[in-house]
């Protein structure tokens, strides 16, 4: 990503929001595959604090570091994530039909891919392993949100598919801005354009 806080001595967000990112998106994409929504107490709380609390924070220090995508990225994914954790957990005291909260869940998960999918779009001049995070991250929330709306199984898991791949992805884009930054070179590969580089330079 571009590197608007270097000149400020700011160290940069973004392995810290790549990191809460893959780990939650990573977790929640498990449990659509393999568990009941019954057994996911403990990924509720996971998104609630590391992926809704920190990313948030992450998100803060994004706007603090200059880079707007980054920034809008992981505050709206960690605020979509502790609204997920406490929805999980039963928090908000909701008292409706069963068909009632899990169409509002399942319109408030569309809107969540809708907004992800436009942030993916504006991710076209970033480096291209936090493109492809962001690519499976709102097909896996929009897939999860049309099998609540169905009622299909199969579509829940395909989303989970899609969250871990997302997951997976944005570990390695974790891994490599922390190791880069660390070592202050590029060694480990994040698919940076020429022009992303070029850019970098000049700011």
């Amino acid at each position: 990503m571009l590197r608007p806080g270097k000149d400020k001595g700011l160290a940069t967000p973004i392995p810290l929001g790549l990191a809460t990112l893959a780990a939650t998106t990573f977790c929640v994409g498990v449990g659509a595959i393999f568990q009941s929504s019954a057994a996911w107490a403990p990924y509720a709380m996971q998104a609630l604090i590391l992926g809704g609390l920190v990313e948030l924070l992450a998100g803060m220090w994004a706007f603090a570091y200059g880079d707007a995508l980054a920034a809008t990225t992981f505050s709206f994914v960690g605020a979509f994530f502790g609204w997920w954790g406490l929805t999980q957990m039963g928090y908000l005291g909701i008292h409706a039909t069963a068909a009632v909260v899990t169409n509002s869940m399942a319109t408030v998960l569309v809107v969540a891919a809708v907004v992800v999918l436009y942030l993916w779009v504006a991710s076209f001049y970033e480096f291209a392993a936090f493109n492809l995070t962001l690519l499976f991250l709102w097909i896996a929330f929009g897939l999860m949100g049309i099998a609540m709306y169905s009622g299909v199984e199969a579509l829940t898991v395909v989303g989970g598919i899609s969250a871990v791949i997302s997951g997976l992805i944005g570990a390695y884009a974790s891994f490599a801005a922390i190791y880069n930054a660390t070592c202050l070179q590029d060694v480990v590969p994040l698919g940076e354009s020429s022009e992303i580089r070029k850019r970098a330079r000049e700011r």
